[in-house]
């Protein structure tokens, strides 16, 4: 490293710092990157690259803390600042994770349990595949520049130790909350409908022939139909998930506005 950045870097110790610390917040935070799959010795180095990148570019835009008592008074309000931008993204994955649940359950597959490693629970199986989708889209979709962008343009917008929780914003995260059932509902209702279809199908042919033993044919019938719809529904998911994709981009351009 060439001793003029090195001597920079010593001028604008707190600039870096603070540059650092936000950072790490948002790997810590964040329900992709906070998973336990990310090893942590990860998310402190790729902190420290990017306050390494952004120190020069930031130094003289924000007024850094004068010492120790006031950087630990900016890293609590920069905490609080993405303590939010992780709720309601979390609220979108919880949403998911609830109709996948729901969905796995009408198709068979509620005793199906896997690890979830970002909630550290057991979760249906469906539910895993729904958000493993939902993380190879994030990327595809380049949520994550959206959010490299959000991080660099809070601090112009939202200097270290500004951010204050407005009235204006709870409201908009409680009306925000009902998105959990709403993208839950939006996952589950044509599988539940093709399912109630299937089961008055059922229904009547066991009516109609006695000899049918309907318990024994509707297991088979259920996963195997199940499945084929819910396949044919992954069709339109990306378009679901890129909804919720713009609210969260929206939420991020609110925040730098408050």
């Amino acid at each position: 490293m060439p001793v003029e950045f090195i001597n920079f870097l010593e001028k604008n110790f707190f600039v870096f710092l603070v540059i650092f610390l936000r950072t790490l917040f948002l790997l810590f935070l964040f329900p992709i990157f906070a998973a336990p799959f990310f090893p942590t010795k990860a998310k402190i180095a790729l902190s420290l690259v990017f306050a390494l990148t952004f120190t020069p570019l930031l130094t003289g835009k924000f007024n850094p803390p004068s010492s120790f008592i006031e950087l630990f008074l900016f890293a609590i309000s920069d905490l609080f600042l993405l303590f939010l931008v992780t709720f309601f993204f979390r609220i979108i994955v919880s949403g998911l994770q609830l109709g996948g649940e729901l969905v796995g359950i009408q198709m068979g597959f509620g005793i199906s349990q896997t690890f979830d490693p970002l909630g550290g629970v057991s979760m249906p199986i469906i539910s895993q595949f729904l958000y493993l989708v939902f993380i190879l889209l994030f990327f595809t979709f380049n949520i994550h520049h959206y959010l490299i962008y959000f991080l660099v343009k809070s601090f112009y917008e939202i200097p270290p130790g500004t951010f204050l929780f407005k009235k204006g914003l709870f409201e908009f995260l409680l009306k925000k909350s009902g998105l959990l059932f709403e993208i839950a509902i939006k996952i589950l209702a044509p599988l539940l409908v093709f399912m109630f279809l299937i089961n008055v199908v059922l229904a009547v042919i066991g009516r109609l022939i006695p000899q049918i033993n309907v318990l024994f044919v509707s297991f088979p019938l259920t996963v195997g139909l199940g499945l084929l719809f819910f396949g044919i529904m992954l069709i339109f998911i990306p378009k679901l998930y890129k909804l919720y994709f713009e609210d969260f981009v929206k939420f991020l351009a609110i925040l730098l506005k408050v």
